[in-house]
Formats: C-alpha cells, sequence, structure tokens
C-alpha cells in the first residue's frame, strides 16, 4: 500500500510571517515539492480567514495551488499547561540569563511540537515539518518520504547543533532518571562544559537555579558544570508518525512534563526529539544534506540589551550557517 505523506508548516497571519511563509512555500516548491507534489497543510490558531488563506494560496504558482490546505489547531495548544506554575515561569523567564533564553510563546511552540503536533497527523504515515521561515536553498532531487520507506527510518534532518547548556540545564540527569539502561547512549548524546561561577552569565542563570530548585548552586571547584546536547536543528525534518504515538515514546514524553524544567528553563523541542530517536531507534535516525537556512541564520540578531548576534559564516560556500564559523 502506497504510504500516505504530508508537509506542515506551523504560521501566524501578521505581515511579517506572511511574507516569511510566501518565501518558504517558493523555495520549497521550487526546490521539492514541484517534483513530489505532496499535500502542504499550514496550521495556524484561527487567525487565518479565507481571505488571508487564499492571498497565501494565490501566491503559489497555479500548478502548485491545490496541494496547500490550512488547518486551525485546538485553542489549547497554544496554553500554558496546568502543571506549571505560571508566576514562576514569567519570573524565570525576565532573568533572562542568556539571549536565547525566549519568552514564554517560544516555551508554548516548543511545547506544541513535542505534545500537540502529532494528533494533526493521524492520516498520514509520514510526516515533514518546515518551519515558515526556512529556506530550502537548493534542489532536493530524491524523494524524501520514499527514503524514510525505503530504508525503513524513523526519523531524519539536516544541520546539527549544540544546543544552550543554560536552557537545557538539567535535561541529561532527567534523560538519565527516564531511562536508567541507556546511561552511556545519553552520555554520547551532551557534551560537557564547565564555567566559572564568576561568569555574568552564571550569575543570571543562579539566580533562576534559586527559584527552581529552591536553593543556591555551589560547589567546591567554583565552576558550573552544564551538559548541552548535541542535537539535530528540527524545524525541517521527516519522521514515521507511527513512532511517536508509541508507547514508549510517549511515556518518556510524560515524565518529561511532569518534570517541568522544559517551562522554568528553556528545554527545545529539537533536542527532546532527537534524543528520544536516538535512544529508542539509533539505526532508524538518519541525515540529509542540503543548503538550508532559517531566518535567524540570515539575519543578525538583537537581544534585549540592543546586542547584536550574528550566527552566519562569511562566506556562501558554505550549507550551514548554524554549524559552522570560520
Amino acid at each position: 500500500m502506497q504510504k500516505k505523506c504530508g508537509i506542515f508548516i506551523l504560521t501566524q497571519n501578521n505581515i511579517e510571517r506572511n511574507v516569511y511563509l510566501k518565501t518558504t512555500l517558493y523555495f520549497l516548491f521550487r526546490n521539492f515539492n514541484a517534483k513530489f507534489k505532496y499535500p502542504i497543510i499550514i496550521l495556524h490558531e484561527g487567525d487565518y480567514d479565507i481571505s488571508s488563506q487564499n492571498e497565501i494560496i494565490n501566491s503559489i504558482r497555479e500548478e502548485g495551488r491545490n496541494l496547500v490546505s490550512f488547518k486551525k489547531i485546538d485553542e489549547d495548544d497554544f496554553k500554558i499547561p496546568y502543571y506549571i506554575n505560571e508566576d514562576l515561569l514569567d519570573k524565570c523567564i525576565n532573568l533572562a540569563p542568556v539571549p536565547y533564553w525566549r519568552n514564554k510563546n517560544y516555551r508554548k511552540m516548543c511545547n506544541f511540537w513535542i505534545n500537540h503536533f502529532f494528533k494533526y497527523t493521524t492520516d498520514y504515515d509520514y510526516v515533514m515539518r518546515l518551519d515558515d521561515d526556512s529556506l530550502i536553498e537548493e534542489a532536493i532531487n530524491n524523494d524524501l518520504f520514499k527514503v524514510m520507506e525505503e530504508r525503513n527510518l524513523v526519523y531524519i534532518s539536516n544541520l546539527i547543533h549544540i544546543d544552550c547548556g543554560f536552557c537545557c540545564y538539567g535535561m541529561k540527569e532527567l534523560f538519565e532518571k527516564i531511562v536508567p539502561n541507556k546511561k552511556e547512549e545519553i552520555k554520547q548524546l551532551f557534551t560537557e562544559s564547565k564555567i566559572p561561577t564568576t561568569d555574568d552569565n552564571f550569575k543570571k542563570f543562579n539566580e533562576v537555579y534559586k527559584l527552581v530548585e529552591g536553593k543556591s548552586y555551589e560547589n567546591d571547584n567554583n565552576e558550573f558544570i552544564i551538559n548541552m546536547p548535541i542535537m539535530y536543528y528540527n524545524n525541517f525534518f521527516v519522521t514515521d508518525v507511527s513512532f511517536w504515538n508509541r508507547d514508549d515514546v510517549k511515556d518518556i514524553i510524560q515524565k518529561i512534563n511532569d518534570d517541568g524544567k522544559i517551562f522554568y528553563y528553556r528545554y527545545g523541542d529539537a533536542p527532546i526529539q532527537t534524543i528520544i530517536a536516538t535512544l529508542l531507534e539509533p539505526q532508524k535516525i538518519s541525515r540529509t544534506v542540503f543548503k538550508y537556512s532559517k531566518k535567524l541564520q540570515r539575519e543578525c540578531f538583537i537581544d534585549n540589551d540592543k546586542n547584536i548576534h550574528v550566527y552566519m559564516p562569511r562566506t556562501y560556500a558554505h550549507n550551514s550557517c548554524i554549524t559552522y564559523k570560520d
């Protein structure tokens, strides 16, 4: 039986996101979907009326317009879960120890991709996720869905990245607690760094730590040890839907939810997905390499203190703005 496959994009209806979305769709069709013609489902929070939908659809060349549809997500998908203390969360967010600490909406988005996304994929065997500001910058000549099926994979992505150790504090220990028979494998999925307790970022983070852990961080070496997860940069991935509906996968995700630090710190959906797939199906996770970028990789990022952060390489010869900096 032929597998049913679809491409999913989550977006919001405002001027900025519409420009991003139209550009993303242009490159998606130009470099992949004009050839393979898979349905594209645009998820939104109910802010796309018929007129707004038609604007997006008519920005696509005529032969591809019938492939695009819109799906409103449930209102509860972007609410803070009941088990999270929202006052505590606000205090943690406001301390912002690092520029990529992000805000409440970002945490809601990560929670969506971990806990809610796959209920919209029940009619599909394989799905691709693409963010609304992601560009596929060169032609993908292989049908990635058929690659998944032929190789019996559960997950493929593109860029490899190391996430922030402050944002992901305690993630390694949490996975060791949840999957105690995989401690050696978990160790390989993190890289360790030691931060002096005199470091300004640590001092800010320690204020968050006090709120979450109920005590100040101290050790005899005057250094703070962080474990940074090695992950796929998952604003692009292709995955087997049935994997995420497995009981063992759901059990891990529920235990992560119960822990709460996914919100109080800033656990991303990318390291969580990468670690779960790698631990449970290490032979069925793979990488596909093509030139690809996100908005953050094409623009400078200005933080709340007006500091400029640039993550892109100096030349256009390199295809990863996240993992390479010359």
